[in-house]
């Protein structure tokens, strides 16, 4: 999904600033794609030449002005259509995949860290969800997502759990049987 298509699909939830226009992109879009904040600013120029969306000077003391921004009805009718043309693709780009990837070149103490901190930050998130259900409450495909994110968060804290004493134990047999053949 391109950044423009994005900042349309923000502001389908609610007029917002530019700057809450790209901290929406961190969370909760930052999810499900990667884009540059920096780039929201020039979007939101071309958004506005081409009359998707609108915007409100809001003046502030000491401050420049603020535009708040929001859909036009010719910006939501093309949101509509680059949905219903979005391909479903789904791509997982993961750091921490790429390190139990290449396990094997990693020393078990910093592995051993990796699955352990990535467990902490799935239990930090499942914490955090009563307050995400209240963000989302009312919105059916909102609440949707949750439901699924948690499914898999919970799933993927188990898989770790279960299965990362024995995926160690290998990795350090396999070492042992390296140095073994060396000798």
């Amino acid at each position: 999904m391109n950044t423009k298509t994005l900042c349309l699909a923000v502001l389908s939830l609610g007029k917002a600033s530019g700057y809450d226009i790209g901290k929406r992109l961190e969370d909760p879009f930052g999810h499900f794609v990667d884009v540059a904040r920096s780039g929201v600013y020039p979007i939101l120029k071309v958004l506005e030449e081409e009359g998707l969306v609108q915007f409100e000077n809001i003046e502030q003391a000491a401050l420049p002005n603020k535009k708040i921004y929001e859909l036009t009805d010719k910006g939501r009718d093309f949101l509509k259509a680059e949905l219903e043309a979005l391909p479903p693709s789904h791509k997982i780009r993961s750091q921490f995949m790429l390190l139990l990837f290449l396990a094997e070149m990693l020393s078990s103490e910093r592995l051993e860290t990796i699955i352990s901190k990535r467990i902490q930050d799935v239990e930090y998130f499942l914490q955090e969800v009563p307050e995400l259900s209240k963000r989302v409450a009312g919105n059916k495909g909102q609440e949707f997502v949750l439901k699924y994110v948690i499914d898999k968060a919970v799933n993927e804290k188990n898989f770790l759990e279960n299965n990362s004493e024995e995926f160690m134990e290998s990795l350090k047999s396999e070492v042992m049987e390296e140095e073994t053949s060396n000798e």
